[in-house]
């Protein structure tokens, strides 16, 4: 890996790198309910998919449409998962979003009783 420092990185990779290592480390705490899936990363030009912990088939997109609005947004991120999480963004985080800043965010707790838990996610 290209250490991140180097003059040829940039600040929204050296950030990027930086809060990759820092999420890396706390999704190992996080109680999660089975292996890292990869639903795909294809968004819209200028959305935004977030980086779930210890993902199964959520996949959580913010479209440049929502974040241009502004304004407060609920997304459900079931995707290929075999139930449902909320993950709800406030203003303030959309405007972060907007300006290339980092958000990372709590979803709520799974709509499956038997195994109850959350997800932290990351947007950048």
């Amino acid at each position: 890996m290209e250490n991140p420092s180097s003059p040829g990185t940039s600040r929204r990779e050296f950030l990027g790198a930086a809060a990759a290592a820092l999420f890396a480390g706390i999704s190992i705490t996080l109680l999660g309910c089975g292996d890292d899936k990869s639903t795909g990363d294809s968004a819209g030009a200028g959305d935004i998919v977030g980086d779930i912990a210890n993902n199964h088939g959520h996949k959580a997109v913010v479209t440049k449409a929502q974040i241009d609005a502004g304004g407060a947004v609920d997304l459900h991120i079931q995707n290929a998962a075999s139930h449902d999480h909320t993950v709800s963004l406030s203003a303030e985080d959309m405007a972060k979003l907007k300006s290339g800043g980092m958000v990372t965010v709590e979803s709520s707790t799974s709509s499956d009783a038997s195994n109850p838990h959350t997800h932290s996610v990351m947007f950048m």
